[in-house]
């Protein structure tokens, strides 16, 4: 039997409180099921926090997404006009000073991008409000991390330096090359391979990765499904650091969640996840589960959810991580970069083509 980790933490963080003593495994669940209950009723009395503030047909709603049963939203082109002009109007109210205002009067075509107020749309379950003030809160942070040169272009591989290259690839975020049973992406989160870097670093990266997944209007409209494993090997060795900030950040991203799996085997990590399920917007809190227990019964429980073992990156009775697709995503990226910039050369440098496209 493996010693207890010491935890000189309080019992009580941010108005929660933790088991008074550390549960550790399976073989420990086993024998400790009252330890187990709770953990899971910390994570309960937050989620059902959230439900309070929700209609029935809300929370049905969510729960709906949460499981991959919802049915696919189709509007009308009438309507989709309809909320982008109300889009438009949310952001005439919000934008003065802003590095969204800053990048329309750079270049209108760019700050007005359908597509990307689509994403926001659709992200944000096509609420005008909601989606203009996280559109503010992209350029805001695109500004801060790429610099005021970068708001009217996309960001690229070129953009990034050294450390912010070393964070992406370290795969603590990553894209499955799989999807779950009802066809939405899966973004995988390990925080246990991850090294001290700098927040800013871990941004910019994830920026880099999230931002420019506004690929295909069809994945946001399915939503994204976001599995953080802190499992075994992969819990949170650096107690949290910069987990708020990433939060934060995550609020401006037009991902569109629909799920959030959280898999834990440790004590300290339901203290610093239980904090973060508690800065979730109501909505998300109730499309949220927690799986407690070994690296099989998560992946068994994930299962469950239409996430199969082979859509995480691991690997044999260890459950050792394969980065190979992560490496091959990173590679893919950057030649379809440089494949986009060299047509653009192309057609700027030639004006019969560009005028016959």
């Amino acid at each position: 039997m493996s010693t207890p980790v010491p935890f000189s933490k309080p019992s009580s963080y941010c108005g929660f409180t933790w088991p008074a003593q550390p549960v550790q495994g399976m073989q420990s669940l086993k024998h400790n099921i009252g330890g187990r209950k709770i953990v899971a009723d910390d994570f309960e009395t937050i989620l059902n926090e959230g439900m309070k503030h929700l209609t029935f047909d809300e929370i049905q709603k969510e729960q709906e997404q949460l499981h991959g049963v919802a049915d696919d939203v189709v509007l009308g082109e009438n309507t989709i006009n309809d909320l982008l002009l109300s889009l438009k109007e949310q952001l005439c109210r919000l934008k003065k000073g802003s590095a969204y205002e800053y990048t329309e009067s750079r270049s209108q075509a760019y700050a007005g991008n359908r597509d990307l107020e689509m994403a926001f749309l659709r992200a944000n379950e096509f609420d005008p409000k909601v989606s203009a003030e996280k559109l503010i809160k992209f350029f805001k942070y695109k500004q801060e991390l790429f610099g005021e040169e970068s708001l009217v272009r996309d960001i690229t591989a070129e953009d990034l330096d050294e450390d912010d290259v070393k964070c992406l690839l370290e795969g603590h975020f990553q894209y499955s090359p799989f999807r779950d049973r009802s066809g939405r992406k899966l973004c995988l989160a390990f925080p246990g391979v991850r090294t001290k870097t700098t927040v800013r670093a871990e941004l910019r990266a994830r920026f880099y990765a999230y931002a420019n997944s506004v690929e295909t209007l069809v994945d946001i409209s399915k939503g994204t499904v976001i599995v953080y494993y802190w499992v075994d090997q992969y819990q949170d060795h650096l107690n949290g650091a910069g987990y708020v900030e990433v939060t934060e950040f995550f609020d401006a991203i037009p991902l569109g969640l629909g799920g959030n799996h959280i898999c834990l085997s440790s004590r300290l990590d339901c203290m610093i996840m239980n904090a973060c399920v508690a800065m979730m917007p109501y909505r998300d809190r109730v499309k949220t589960k927690v799986h407690y227990g070994s690296h099989v019964e998560c992946q068994y429980l994930l299962a469950s959810y239409g996430i199969t073992r082979g859509a995480l990156p691991l690997r044999g009775t260890n459950s050792d991580m394969d980065l190979a697709y992560w490496n091959a995503w990173f590679q893919q990226r950057k030649m379809q970069e440089q494949e986009h910039q060299s047509r653009n050369q192309l057609y700027s440098s030639s004006p019969e083509l560009s005028h016959t496209s």
